[in-house]
């Protein structure tokens, strides 16, 4: 059994605690729409910004917008500091 320093020993209890957690109705994944679908359809007319925009500025934003939703399950002290399904 190896230990690893950020998390301890591997625990029994935490394995069958998370095996009950089935969270449904998640969400929509929008990580490869999100611009497509809150910007107008005016800006992909051209290609040239439609390719910076869905390349480069799309996974900026998504990158920012998962950043707060991990900090909001972060600070709050009613989950475990583990959580990972940020919805």
């Amino acid at each position: 059994m190896n230990k690893d320093m950020r998390v301890g020993f591997p625990s029994v209890f935490k394995a069958t605690y998370r095996n009950g957690w089935d969270i449904k109705n998640t969400g929509y994944d929008y990580s490869n729409t999100l611009l497509n679908k809150t910007m107008s359809n005016y800006m992909f007319k051209n290609i040239n910004v439609k390719n910076f925009l869905e390349k480069y500025l799309n996974p900026i934003i998504v990158s920012f917008i998962n950043d707060v939703k991990f900090l909001r399950v972060f600070y709050n002290y009613a989950v475990p500091k583990d959580y990972d399904k940020i919805n």
